[in-house]
């Protein structure tokens, strides 16, 4: 009885090994999907995920959510930017689309849990060439 508990404890461990072998989908170059990155001010990398033909950054920022939300209305106003969109969640979060001569960028602003700083989402898609 021993030695099929320990069969069976290997199989299943076998198996859970090869079950866990998910492909990881190859996420797009950067500037594929912001030629245009605005950064956020003080900006340090937090994440970074996707698939394929899109893309997701986090930054934290020193700066405050207002800054932050000032600096992007901004910064998505002028040169080849239209911003589109501007809406005041009810969590505080603000959200932006913007649309350029080439890939769009959305950008969540919200403030962190413990008020030291904004977290700043930049979210991107590789835009099909015409």
């Amino acid at each position: 009885m021993p030695n099929s508990r320990l069969c069976l404890g290997v199989a299943c461990a076998l198996l859970l090994a090869c079950g866990s072998e998910t492909a990881t989908p190859k996420l797009p170059d950067t500037f594929a999907v912001f030629p245009n990155l605005p950064l956020p001010p003080s900006a340090q990398f937090v994440s970074r995920a996707g698939s394929e033909d899109a893309l997701q950054i986090r930054f934290l920022s020193a700066g405050s959510p207002q800054q932050v939300t000032n600096y992007y209305r901004e910064m998505l106003s002028k040169g080849n930017w239209r911003l589109i969109s501007d809406v005041k969640k009810p969590d505080g979060s603000v959200a932006l689309y913007a649309e350029q001569d080439g890939p769009p960028i959305w950008v969540r602003i919200w403030p962190t849990s413990d008020g030291a700083g904004t977290m700043v989402e930049l979210a991107g898609a590789v835009v099909a060439k015409k």
